[in-house]
């Protein structure tokens, strides 16, 4: 009886580290771990701002997510920079990647994506700023050492680019 609980045991913590062990699809997420230099421009406020920031991403929580935190530099063009993090994960059971974003302004944005297709992921979400909700798309090009992301509104059946950034590691 006692090798029989025993074998029960081991078989149980077996299935419970299999059914908690990261997906191997977070490998597609790999591109955003580490250090980003970045430097673009945002019309958030109607206004152009040239800005530059740093982006890391570090894996959290034994490999299920990506914590990707964005800092941009404080300068005379840019009194009031975007600060935030973006955490990203896959779902198994959907198949599906998911990302959840918060900043310093007090927004926040839900998307889902299926991966890159080739050298491009996009993600499709909703994203909240203040008492303003819209349709939000961000996409990424990866090429070689450089990331370019672009992130785009729809208002008024109507999408326009609202950031576009180029990121080196």
């Amino acid at each position: 009886m006692m090798k029989f609980r025993y074998a029960l045991a081991l078989f149980s913590l077996t299935l419970a580290t299999a059914a908690f062990a990261a997906d191997p699809a977070l490998k597609q997420l790999d591109v955003f771990a580490g250090t980003w230099q970045c430097k673009g421009t945002q019309t958030f406020t109607g206004k152009t701002i040239h800005y530059t920031g740093t982006e890391t991403g570090t894996w959290i929580l034994d490999g299920q997510w990506l914590d990707v935190h964005v800092t941009q530099v404080k300068t005379k063009e840019n009194p009031m920079p975007f600060n935030g993090r973006a955490y990203l994960g896959y779902d198994s059971g959907s198949k599906k990647f998911f990302t959840t974003w918060v900043d310093n302004t007090g927004g926040y944005e839900t998307a889902d994506f299926t991966g890159w297709q080739g050298d491009r992921l996009t993600f499709d979400g909703t994203v909240h700023m203040g008492t303003m909700t819209a349709k939000a798309r961000d996409t990424f090009v990866k090429n070689g050492k450089t990331l370019t992301h672009t992130f785009d509104l729809e208002q008024n059946g109507k999408w326009s680019e609202m950031q576009k950034e180029t990121c080196t590691k």
